[in-house]
């Protein structure tokens, strides 16, 4: 059986003339804290709300739980969702604001719910202040409580870091991780790549409403890894000297014709030296080094500008 929470099939929105999520596919595997990268308009906000069951999609499906979601509006009851603004009542404090949503859900022992949530994302459930007078990153900590209200198996949370200072994105990464560590599956969206990459575990990059990439946390990280290119006539003829003479080892086989080298004790001179001393032929060899930052704008580059 797989072990895919969420499965998405061509999933597509249209809003009038308008596409906003275009044939989307991908899956969320249990315990992942997957990340939707993409700038201000890309469709992030419009696919959650579809995953969240908040609007329907206009075509494609959703699977929950190896079963086809059409048939079950319950499987939507698994899920806590923080989708653009958490619908706070201003005059209360955080404990009343958890305790209307509790008595609204029919919860049982909700005092204690309340309480181990309120203290679980650092706010103190005694505490009078009232909401209007909370800070954004106080916001977003209670809007993740109410979100978690129900022992949802996935939370999503759209934005949570957006208009944060440093301190309150830390607050809210060190919880998502904490989060994570009891076996939660989370999605998150953000158009800060660097960032997302501090939490999540696996991305996928969407732009005006079609997923271009989806990458793990690894090969992000490597991607964006320093490294040597290298382009030759044959790659499986220079391995033995890049081996042997010049003791590398950290290196991949790209293709027929490229290898990528990750040492960082060598330099391209010495390797063009090494080469050309046993006759082999370099098509070319470039030093890269990339950001995060680089690397999404490079994609969404390729697939061109534009706005939902």
């Amino acid at each position: 059986m797989s072990d895919a929470v969420i499965e998405l099939n061509k999933l597509t929105k249209q809003f009038k003339t308008n596409t906003a999520v275009h044939k989307t596919s991908f899956k969320i595997s249990r315990g992942e804290i997957f990340g939707i990268i993409g700038q201000n308009g890309a469709g992030k906000s419009t696919l959650l709300k579809m995953i969240g069951g908040l609007i329907y999609p206009t075509s494609g499906d959703i699977r929950f739980f190896n079963q086809d979601s059409a048939k079950s509006q319950l499987y939507y009851e698994r899920m806590g969702l923080l989708i653009e603004e958490a619908g706070l009542f201003p005059g209360y404090t955080a404990y009343q604001n958890m305790e209307l949503l509790a008595i609204f859900y029919g919860m049982r022992n909700r005092y204690k719910q309340i309480n181990k949530l309120l203290s679980l994302v650092g706010l103190h459930p005694t505490n009078k202040t009232k909401v209007k007078h909370f800070s954004t990153g106080m916001k977003q900590r209670l809007g993740i409580a109410i979100a978690l209200l129900g022992s949802p198996d996935v939370l999503i949370l759209d934005e949570p870091i957006n208009g944060l200072d440093p301190q309150g994105i830390k607050e809210i990464r060190e919880l998502i991780l904490e989060l994570n560590k009891s076996g939660l599956t989370i999605i998150i969206t953000s158009h800060i790549l660097e960032e997302l990459s501090k939490v999540a575990t696996r991305y996928a990059i969407i732009h005006q409403g079609k997923i271009i990439e989806t990458v793990s946390k690894h090969e992000l990280l490597l991607n964006c890894e320093e490294r040597i290119e290298i382009e030759v006539d044959e790659a499986k003829e220079v391995i033995p000297f890049l081996e042997e003479s010049l003791n590398i080892q950290n290196y991949k086989v790209i293709n027929q014709q490229t290898v990528y080298i990750y040492d960082s004790h060598v330099e391209n001179h010495q390797i063009i030296k090494r080469l050309s001393t046993e006759g082999i032929a370099i098509h070319s060899i470039n030093k890269h080094k990339q950001s995060l930052e680089q690397y999404f704008l490079e994609r969404t580059g390729r697939a061109g500008d534009g706005d939902d």
